[in-house]
């Protein structure tokens, strides 16, 4: 197999760009890679000066509020001999527990990426602060009082992720370029690692490499021009997904790319690995332990209890919100304010799933499913996007339309994360590996939100949901949850329906 040919061209002459051309003119397309820009910058600097800075801030701010609330005024110097103690302790977590290190490997960063890493780190500090009170207290003056520490550190919890958010938000709409990725690969795995990397305005998706390409699908070159590709292209990194080259092949030009480019492998059997999952030494070979799967009786618990607690605080919190919402749609549209829905939550048991109406009532010749036409599957659904009224438009957008949901998670029906609630139509054509996705309740929200929601196809919408089920956490959970938000914000709501 002959080598793809690289040079400048007439148009990279004269523009800056790098032609690219394959050795197979069938199956290699000609791609002009842009050679501007400059270097990535490490964004994890960016993340300790701002953790640095808030946390300094928050301690202040908390350590002057107590003593000008207290019963006694303290010194100046108290103040800031506690300052500089939680300071350090919260510095000395965070780097203990390699929260930096890990901010720097991520394709495509987003806030809720080290979030519960993040959250035991300011933990820890709290709890190093206490010891350090409590050892020495007189050495200390009295200045680590606990209600000081709870104050301070509970802040950090609090403005440490918000800030985290603005600084990678900030950074990803700057001038610094998105990191230069190219995909190992082509096929179905392949174009899907393509689409969610596509999805982040913090990844410049260059192409595909590989030997034995899928039909029609273009590619930068073969193997054996990845070294070539990443030089002259300024690649960033490699994310390695499945091709029909051998691996041994694949493996000795992996090893050229060591120390210059990062490399990111998908696994083979991605399907079972969840974000839980971690490498162990097995006499010198790394291997993958999944410690994750279904909670047990325990977890259940937990899981329990924080559903009612966080459904239980989003109703209150969300109230006045339905209120209006409710008002609004009474005014505007006939119909009851309330939709209601067969769904089949846990074990396959049915329960009413509740939304606020978003659409017009149906004609004499409609049949209404879930603010939809038509019992069909879920692949197969019509254009209904007529009878969206405009109030419902903006509840849509807004994901305000599910917060209802929120009483089925109360009643047990549903969880705050879970797998997608499917009506019993959708279930009838799933394929029987999917079954497993019953074992627990439904959610809110899920892995499935999180990872694309309406651009998934069926397929992968089903396996990310035997994957959360098969990998599940708390942690997990957590960083699902801290994820929706900004899913919400690019458009598309939490939606539970097409």
């Amino acid at each position: 197999m002959s080598s793809p040919t690289f040079g400048r061209e007439a148009i990279g002459a004269t523009t800056g760009t790098l032609s690219v051309l394959g050795g197979r003119p069938a199956r290699h397309a000609l791609l002009s890679v842009p050679l501007e820009g400059t270097p990535r910058r490490p964004g994890w600097t960016w993340l300790a000066l701002s953790d640095g800075l808030v946390a300094l801030i928050v301690l202040m701010v908390a350590s002057n509020l107590l003593a000008a609330l207290g019963p006694t005024q303290t010194s100046i110097a108290t103040n800031l001999e506690f300052i500089g103690i939680s300071w350090a302790a919260l510095a000395t977590a965070g780097f203990a527990k390699r929260v930096y290190p890990k901010a720097r490997r991520h394709i495509a960063p987003a806030p809720a990426d080290d979030l519960v890493t993040l959250e035991s780190a300011i933990v820890i500090g709290a709890l190093l602060t206490l010891g350090l009170g409590a050892v020495f207290p007189a050495l200390l003056r009295g200045a680590l009082h606990p209600a000081a520490i709870g104050a301070g550190f509970g802040g950090c919890a609090l403005a440490l992720p918000l800030a985290r958010a603005a600084v990678i938000g900030a950074r990803g709409r700057s001038d610094v370029r998105p990191a230069r990725v190219v995909v190992v690969g082509t096929g179905t795995i392949a174009s899907d690692v393509g689409a969610r990397l596509a999805r982040s305005r913090h990844v410049d998706l260059v192409g595909y490499v590989d030997d034995d390409p899928v039909a029609d699908q273009p590619v930068l070159g073969d193997l054996a021009s990845l070294p070539t590709i990443c030089r002259l292209g300024m690649i960033d990194r490699v994310v390695v997904a499945f091709s029909r080259s051998h691996p041994a092949r694949t493996t000795d030009i992996l090893r050229s790319l060591v120390g210059t480019v990062s490399v990111d492998v998908v696994p083979r059997y991605f399907e079972l690995t969840g974000w839980e999952a971690t490498f162990q030494d097995l006499e010198g070979l790394a291997v993958i332990s999944l410690d994750g799967g279904s909670p047990g009786r325990f977890w259940r618990f937990v899981k329990r209890a924080f559903d009612v607690a966080g459904a239980s605080l989003g109703l209150f919190v969300a109230s006045p919100v339905l209120a209006a919402a409710m008002l609004a749609i009474k005014a505007t549209s006939r119909g009851p304010v309330l939709f209601k829905q067969a769904r089949l939550g846990r074990d396959r048991r049915p329960f009413q799933i509740l939304k606020l109406r978003t659409m017009r009532e149906p004609g004499p010749s409609e049949t209404l499913l879930g603010d939809r036409v038509a019992p069909v599957p879920l692949t197969q659904l019509p254009d209904v996007e007529t009878r969206v009224t405009p109030v419902g438009r903006i509840l849509r957008r807004l994901g305000i339309d599910e917060l209802p949901q929120l009483w089925n998670v109360l009643r047990g029906e549903m969880s705050l994360v879970g797998p997608r609630p499917f009506v019993p139509e959708e279930c009838s054509v799933l394929p029987e590996w999917v079954g497993r996705r019953f074992e627990i309740r439904p959610g809110l929200t899920g892995l499935w939100q999180v990872c694309g929601q309406h651009d998934l196809r069926f397929d992968e919408l089903c396996r990310l949901d035997c994957q959360y089920v098969a990998s599940w956490s708390f942690a997990a959970d957590i960083r699902i949850l801290a994820r929706t938000p900004g899913r919400l914000l690019r458009g598309g709501g939490v939606g539970n329906d097409r």
